[in-house]
């Protein structure tokens, strides 16, 4: 499997015995955040900056606003609740303000949803085909501080942080885009050559390396990825366990001076949670690994794009040519530069494939859906994973029927303020921390 990497070159440690993991000289996440050094703040992502001086200061204002609660409420509704890094919030009280009602009146649209199951089946499944890659406070920070790939083409893509590029990547056209990678390239560059030359003697260095990789809200994520979970959810205890095992495993091999390659954390998430869980010689080392790849990577899809214009240009002098659409093109450009998958995010993936694998091989017996029925509830997102390879009949039948009855449980514990484990059990409806898809 990709991304065993250095797994296999020994038995793995625990985060608590092995020295170079110890938590040393990175800030916690909530902390007070100290002054940023010069260079940081002449290198601010204009981004971040402009997400920071906006006047709401998260996507919760959106989604918990009282006059648009029944809004707020479809949006959690369809998109199954939040992504790992919004879900982290959820995980703790005090809740935003006005949040709670709108989850759940989002909660009990689910509800409703299953419970006239044959009529709403297909929305169902729009639904959950939808929600793998979105979330409800996600797509209120883009609509928040909404991305301009025109304006970011020039001068400021060199000082756009890592995950901005990516996103006004996703918007830009064959010019823009290939303006914006070569920006990035020359910021991927410059951070890689001061992390070597610093040799684990700049801390501001690796600091504010740490979050160009990751942008100011990966570094500053409340919480950052919890290793363990407290949720009931038998798949968000298998991502959690899995996250745990790659945090030992990179740290194994970074302590055995081992190239981590398929372990190594590209998401804003998983370089939050490393740079949380891990001591400051190998977070500067991670940050010097990753930069180095991002750089080799949008290096050889520049040039690869700029051969491939060139072909363009010969072929088009022929009688025999065909001009090709320009989205085609586009994507042609956009696979070229395309970045290698974070090595947490596939080990999370496959934990959570497996889980599910195994929810589903009970529900195929009565045995099984017998043995089922006395473990925890899942969360609404891993239902939904379950639910959409689930056979017809009884046992989408039985699956459905104990979700409603999870969600009803959870509207009631927020409806009704809630405390303790009830309040805890209710968030875990909404996303677990634990793992990041």
């Amino acid at each position: 499997m990709r991304g065993e990497g250095a797994q296999s070159r020994g038995s793995l440690e625990s985060t608590a015995s092995n020295p170079g993991c110890a938590p040393d000289a990175l800030p916690r996440a909530g902390a007070a955040r100290a002054p940023a050094p010069d260079h940081v703040a002449a290198t601010s992502c204009p981004e971040c900056v402009a997400a920071g001086r906006c006047e709401a200061p998260d996507p919760w204002s959106e989604l918990a606003d009282a006059a648009r609660r029944r809004a707020g409420a479809e949006a959690i509704a369809d998109h199954l609740g939040f992504c790992a890094r919004h879900a982290a919030v959820l995980g703790a009280k005090p809740w935003p303000a006005s949040l709670a009602p709108a989850a759940a009146d989002g909660l009990g649209i689910l509800a409703a949803l299953l419970e006239d199951r044959p009529r709403y089946e297909e929305k169902l499944l729009q639904i959950m085909f939808r929600s793998r890659h979105a979330c409800a406070a996600c797509g209120a920070e883009r609509r928040r501080t909404p991305i301009d790939p025109a304006a970011l083409a020039g001068d400021a893509a060199r000082r756009l942080c890592f995950p901005h590029y990516r996103a006004a990547a996703a918007k830009a056209d064959e010019k823009q885009l290939a303006l914006l990678a070569a920006g990035v390239l020359h910021s991927a560059r410059a951070w890689q050559e001061r992390l070597e030359d610093a040799a684990g003697t700049d801390e501001d260095a690796t600091s504010a390396a740490l979050h160009w990789l990751a942008g100011e809200e990966g570094i500053e994520a409340p919480g950052a990825l919890p290793l363990q979970s407290g949720s009931p959810c038998p798949v968000c205890r298998a991502a959690a366990r899995a996250l745990q095992r790659w945090l030992d495993a990179a740290c194994t091999a970074l302590r055995l001076d081992l190239e981590l390659r398929g372990l190594l954390p590209l998401c804003p998430a998983h370089i939050g949670a490393f740079a949380l869980h891990a001591g400051a010689r190998d977070a500067r080392e991670v940050a010097r690994q990753a930069t180095e790849v991002i750089a080799a990577m949008l290096e050889r899809g520049l040039a690869e794009n700029a051969r491939a214009a060139r072909r363009e240009v010969e072929e088009s002098a022929s009688v025999w040519y065909r001009r090709r659409a320009a989205s085609y093109l586009l994507g042609r450009r956009r696979r070229a530069l395309r970045m290698p998958a974070c090595g947490a995010c596939e080990r999370v993936d496959v934990a959570c494939q497996q889980a599910q694998g195994e929810t589903l091989d009970l529900l195929a017996s009565r045995a099984g859906r017998e043995e089922l029925a006395g473990q925890g509830d899942l969360c609404v997102r891993h239902f939904a994973g379950v639910y959409m390879f689930a056979p017809h009949g009884e046992p989408r039948m039985m699956l459905a029927a104990r979700q409603r009855a999870a969600l009803l449980r959870a509207q009631a514990a927020l409806a009704g303020g809630g405390s303790g484990d009830e309040w805890m059990i209710a968030a875990s409806q909404l996303g677990d921390p634990g793992a990041w898809r």
